[in-house]
Protein backbone atom coordinates (compact mmCIF):
# COMPACT_ATOMS: atom_id res chain seq x y z
CA UNK A 1 0.00 0.00 0.00
CA UNK A 2 3.08 2.49 0.21
CA UNK A 3 4.17 4.40 2.89
CA UNK A 4 1.56 7.52 1.97
CA UNK A 5 -1.25 6.31 3.43
CA UNK A 6 -2.86 7.64 6.82
CA UNK A 7 -3.43 5.60 9.62
CA UNK A 8 -6.98 5.76 9.37
CA UNK A 9 -6.71 3.92 6.00
CA UNK A 10 -4.47 1.47 6.96
CA UNK A 11 -6.67 0.72 9.35
CA UNK A 12 -9.85 0.49 7.41
CA UNK A 13 -7.99 -2.04 5.32
CA UNK A 14 -6.37 -3.83 8.07
CA UNK A 15 -10.17 -4.60 9.56
CA UNK A 16 -11.86 -5.80 6.55
CA UNK A 17 -9.10 -7.73 4.37
CA UNK A 18 -7.51 -9.34 7.41
CA UNK A 19 -11.56 -10.73 7.95
CA UNK A 20 -11.59 -9.74 12.02
CA UNK A 21 -15.31 -8.86 11.68
CA UNK A 22 -16.12 -12.09 9.37
CA UNK A 23 -14.01 -14.17 11.44
CA UNK A 24 -15.41 -13.71 14.45
CA UNK A 25 -18.93 -13.18 12.99
CA UNK A 26 -20.82 -15.96 14.92
CA UNK A 27 -19.45 -14.31 18.32
CA UNK A 28 -20.66 -10.79 17.15
CA UNK A 29 -24.24 -12.70 16.33
CA UNK A 30 -23.57 -11.71 12.44
CA UNK A 31 -23.96 -13.79 9.67
CA UNK A 32 -21.73 -11.92 6.93
CA UNK A 33 -23.55 -14.53 4.30
CA UNK A 34 -26.74 -12.64 4.68
CA UNK A 35 -25.41 -9.41 4.37
CA UNK A 36 -22.02 -7.61 4.34
CA UNK A 37 -21.63 -3.95 4.07
CA UNK A 38 -19.08 -1.46 4.27
CA UNK A 39 -19.91 1.66 4.60
CA UNK A 40 -19.21 5.95 5.71
CA UNK A 41 -19.61 9.24 4.82
CA UNK A 42 -17.35 11.63 3.63
CA UNK A 43 -14.17 10.70 3.48
CA UNK A 44 -15.73 7.34 5.32
CA UNK A 45 -17.43 6.83 2.15
CA UNK A 46 -14.32 7.76 -0.03
CA UNK A 47 -12.16 4.83 2.25
CA UNK A 48 -15.88 2.43 1.76
CA UNK A 49 -15.63 2.45 -2.01
CA UNK A 50 -11.92 1.67 -2.27
CA UNK A 51 -12.67 -0.72 0.27
CA UNK A 52 -15.41 -2.37 -2.11
CA UNK A 53 -12.65 -2.60 -4.84
CA UNK A 54 -10.12 -4.01 -2.54
CA UNK A 55 -12.64 -6.74 -1.05
CA UNK A 56 -13.48 -7.69 -5.20
CA UNK A 57 -9.67 -7.79 -6.14
CA UNK A 58 -8.62 -9.81 -2.93
CA UNK A 59 -11.51 -12.01 -3.15
CA UNK A 60 -12.66 -11.28 0.30
CA UNK A 61 -14.27 -14.60 2.04
CA UNK A 62 -17.39 -13.63 2.71
CA UNK A 63 -17.41 -11.33 0.20
CA UNK A 64 -19.13 -7.66 0.65
CA UNK A 65 -22.54 -7.86 -0.75
CA UNK A 66 -22.95 -4.10 -0.41
CA UNK A 67 -21.87 -0.46 -0.24
CA UNK A 68 -22.94 2.45 1.17
CA UNK A 69 -21.51 5.48 0.07
CA UNK A 70 -23.05 8.71 2.13
CA UNK A 71 -22.30 11.94 0.73
CA UNK A 72 -18.86 10.45 -0.50
CA UNK A 73 -15.48 11.94 -2.22
CA UNK A 74 -14.63 10.14 -5.18
CA UNK A 75 -12.85 12.10 -7.34
CA UNK A 76 -11.67 13.87 -4.59
CA UNK A 77 -11.63 17.36 -6.53
CA UNK A 78 -10.41 15.93 -9.84
CA UNK A 79 -9.57 18.86 -11.89
CA UNK A 80 -12.35 18.98 -14.71
CA UNK A 81 -9.96 18.54 -17.44
CA UNK A 82 -9.28 15.23 -15.98
CA UNK A 83 -12.74 14.34 -16.05
CA UNK A 84 -14.04 11.70 -18.81
CA UNK A 85 -15.07 13.93 -21.45
CA UNK A 86 -18.67 12.56 -21.57
CA UNK A 87 -19.19 13.68 -17.60
CA UNK A 88 -17.75 16.61 -17.86
CA UNK A 89 -20.92 18.38 -18.42
CA UNK A 90 -22.07 16.97 -15.24
CA UNK A 91 -19.31 17.86 -13.30
CA UNK A 92 -20.64 21.41 -12.19
CA UNK A 93 -20.26 20.87 -8.42
CA UNK A 94 -16.47 21.34 -8.86
CA UNK A 95 -15.53 24.67 -6.87
CA UNK A 96 -13.18 25.96 -9.40
CA UNK A 97 -16.96 26.18 -11.64
CA UNK A 98 -19.03 26.37 -9.08
CA UNK A 99 -17.68 28.43 -5.51
CA UNK A 100 -18.86 26.53 -2.82
CA UNK A 101 -22.48 28.22 -1.14
CA UNK A 102 -22.14 24.76 1.45
CA UNK A 103 -22.61 26.37 4.96
CA UNK A 104 -20.71 23.05 6.20
CA UNK A 105 -17.95 22.40 3.84
CA UNK A 106 -16.49 25.62 2.08
CA UNK A 107 -14.02 24.98 -0.33
CA UNK A 108 -11.06 27.02 -1.80
CA UNK A 109 -11.58 27.46 -5.69
CA UNK A 110 -8.63 28.54 -6.18
CA UNK A 111 -7.10 25.44 -4.38
CA UNK A 112 -9.78 22.61 -4.19
CA UNK A 113 -7.42 19.82 -3.19
CA UNK A 114 -5.45 21.87 -0.22
CA UNK A 115 -7.32 19.75 2.04
CA UNK A 116 -6.79 16.88 0.57
CA UNK A 117 -2.78 17.30 0.05
CA UNK A 118 -3.24 18.30 3.84
CA UNK A 119 -3.88 14.31 4.74
CA UNK A 120 -0.86 13.38 2.73
CA UNK A 121 -3.52 11.47 -0.31
CA UNK A 122 -1.88 10.58 -3.57
CA UNK A 123 -3.79 12.45 -5.67
CA UNK A 124 -2.85 9.94 -8.72
CA UNK A 125 -3.63 6.41 -6.80
CA UNK A 126 -7.13 5.00 -6.80
CA UNK A 127 -6.76 3.92 -3.07
CA UNK A 128 -7.46 7.45 -2.00
CA UNK A 129 -9.29 8.49 -5.38
CA UNK A 130 -11.73 5.28 -6.23
CA UNK A 131 -13.02 6.71 -9.37
CA UNK A 132 -9.19 6.09 -10.60
CA UNK A 133 -10.18 2.20 -10.71
CA UNK A 134 -12.16 3.04 -13.93
CA UNK A 135 -8.45 2.97 -15.77
CA UNK A 136 -7.08 -0.38 -14.34
CA UNK A 137 -8.01 -3.92 -15.66
CA UNK A 138 -11.61 -4.99 -14.24
CA UNK A 139 -12.84 -1.23 -13.53
CA UNK A 140 -15.58 -1.01 -11.38
CA UNK A 141 -17.15 -3.95 -12.55
CA UNK A 142 -18.13 -6.73 -10.29
CA UNK A 143 -18.50 -4.37 -7.42
CA UNK A 144 -21.67 -4.87 -5.20
CA UNK A 145 -24.84 -2.97 -4.84
CA UNK A 146 -24.28 0.56 -3.92
CA UNK A 147 -26.54 3.13 -1.88
CA UNK A 148 -25.84 6.92 -2.71
CA UNK A 149 -26.95 9.61 -0.41
CA UNK A 150 -26.31 13.13 -2.31
CA UNK A 151 -27.04 16.81 -1.27
CA UNK A 152 -27.64 19.20 -3.85
CA UNK A 153 -25.42 22.15 -2.07
CA UNK A 154 -22.58 19.96 -1.47
CA UNK A 155 -19.12 20.21 -3.33
CA UNK A 156 -18.97 16.79 -3.50
CA UNK A 157 -22.25 16.64 -5.21
CA UNK A 158 -21.38 15.54 -9.17
CA UNK A 159 -18.23 13.35 -8.17
CA UNK A 160 -20.79 11.61 -6.33
CA UNK A 161 -23.47 11.54 -8.95
CA UNK A 162 -21.43 11.19 -12.09
CA UNK A 163 -19.98 7.77 -10.00
CA UNK A 164 -23.01 6.36 -9.80
CA UNK A 165 -23.79 6.68 -13.29
CA UNK A 166 -20.18 5.27 -13.93
CA UNK A 167 -21.41 2.18 -11.42
CA UNK A 168 -24.73 1.73 -13.30
CA UNK A 169 -24.25 2.52 -16.43
CA UNK A 170 -20.52 1.31 -17.65
CA UNK A 171 -20.44 -1.59 -14.77
CA UNK A 172 -23.80 -2.75 -14.36
CA UNK A 173 -23.78 -2.33 -10.49
CA UNK A 174 -26.96 -2.23 -9.06
CA UNK A 175 -27.16 1.20 -7.34
CA UNK A 176 -29.97 3.64 -5.73
CA UNK A 177 -29.68 7.16 -4.97
CA UNK A 178 -31.34 9.17 -2.80
CA UNK A 179 -30.23 13.27 -3.28
CA UNK A 180 -31.62 16.02 -0.89
CA UNK A 181 -31.53 19.51 -3.13
CA UNK A 182 -30.70 22.67 -1.35
CA UNK A 183 -29.12 21.36 1.75
CA UNK A 184 -25.05 20.68 2.39
CA UNK A 185 -22.53 18.50 3.74
CA UNK A 186 -24.02 16.47 6.43
CA UNK A 187 -26.86 18.67 7.21
CA UNK A 188 -28.62 16.06 9.27
CA UNK A 189 -25.96 15.95 11.71
CA UNK A 190 -25.14 20.08 11.93
CA UNK A 191 -28.81 20.79 11.49
CA UNK A 192 -30.66 17.82 13.79
CA UNK A 193 -33.90 19.53 13.77
CA UNK A 194 -34.93 19.92 10.22
CA UNK A 195 -37.70 17.45 9.05
CA UNK A 196 -35.14 16.87 6.01
CA UNK A 197 -32.69 16.06 8.61
CA UNK A 198 -35.59 13.22 10.16
CA UNK A 199 -35.89 12.01 6.66
CA UNK A 200 -32.31 11.52 5.81
CA UNK A 201 -32.41 9.02 8.72
CA UNK A 202 -35.29 7.21 7.81
CA UNK A 203 -33.82 6.97 4.15
CA UNK A 204 -30.36 5.70 5.73
CA UNK A 205 -32.55 2.90 7.21
CA UNK A 206 -34.47 2.15 4.14
CA UNK A 207 -31.38 2.20 1.83
CA UNK A 208 -29.41 -0.11 4.40
CA UNK A 209 -32.10 -2.52 4.29
CA UNK A 210 -32.30 -2.13 0.22
CA UNK A 211 -28.52 -3.65 0.51
CA UNK A 212 -29.55 -6.33 2.40
CA UNK A 213 -32.33 -7.15 0.38
CA UNK A 214 -30.08 -7.17 -2.42
CA UNK A 215 -27.78 -9.43 -0.55
CA UNK A 216 -30.17 -12.06 -0.46
CA UNK A 217 -31.11 -12.17 -3.67
CA UNK A 218 -27.63 -12.75 -4.82
CA UNK A 219 -27.67 -15.65 -2.08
Amino acid sequence: MGEYAPQTFRDSIDALLTSQAADNASSLGAAPQAGFVVGGGSAGGNIAAVLAHLARDDKLDPPLTGQYLCVPAITCFMPVEEIPEQYRAEYLSHPSITPSVDPVLQVDSGNPRGLVHVVGADVNNPLFVPFLYRNKPGGHKGLPPAYFQVCGLDPLRDEALVYERVLREEAVVETKLDIYPGLGHYFWTNFPLLDASKQFVEDTVKGVEWLLERSSKRA
